[in-house]
């Protein structure tokens, strides 16, 4: 698993949730521009966001400190900066155990490099060993156990786009226990 930033006090504590844009009056951009701007954890609550190709053409990764700041933040600032579509709630993260110590690694905490976001359905009863299986997929950055349309919703990033889709396409799918996967993609470079 590649190294990514080391982790902040914000990055595991708090509430996290990740919006997907679906449409709006703005530009994809524009809406992600402006969630980016109010600011990264202590100022703000946005911890990425970035426009994307796939079932969604932006997904932005929110933290906060309770279910009822973040209902008031989608209904509020979100709403006003043209934030429309649906959302995840993450429940928990995949660990790193390939070092002494286990490591979380959740979804979009850091990486500048070509971006697959896999929202993953999984079969009754198989979350955990879905979830185990997907640490162990080289490509994969991170997994976040969620609740709302998917079970997990899977990071996985290389420097090459083609490896990138080829690991979803072939090792990512290939998991027992996986039903159903859609994957947007983004340059996290730009």
């Amino acid at each position: 698993m590649a190294a990514t930033a080391e982790p902040n006090d914000f990055d595991y504590t708090g509430l996290h949730a990740f919006g997907m844009l679906t449409g709006g009056a703005r530009s994809p951009a524009e809406v992600m521009d402006g969630l980016r701007a109010l600011g990264r954890p202590p100022e703000g609550p946005v911890l990425w966001s970035g426009t994307c190709v796939g079932d969604y053409v932006g997904l932005v990764h929110a933290r906060v400190e309770s279910l009822g700041e973040l209902q008031d933040l989608i209904e509020g600032r979100f709403w006003e900066l043209g934030m429309r579509g649906k959302w995840a709630l993450e429940r928990r993260v995949a660990e790193d155990r390939t070092d002494a110590v286990a490591r979380p690694i959740g979804t979009k905490r850091s990486t500048p490099e070509y971006i697959a976001i896999a929202s993953v359905t999984v079969e009754r009863g198989a979350l955990q060993e879905v979830l185990y299986a997907v640490v162990h997929v080289p490509t994969v950055r991170g997994a976040s156990v969620v609740f709302g349309d998917a079970d997990l919703l899977v990071q996985l990033g290389g420097d090459d786009f083609d490896a990138v889709a080829s690991s979803v396409e072939e090792e990512l799918q290939a998991i027992d226990g996986i039903v159903h996967t859609s994957t947007a993609f983004s340059d996290g470079r730009r």
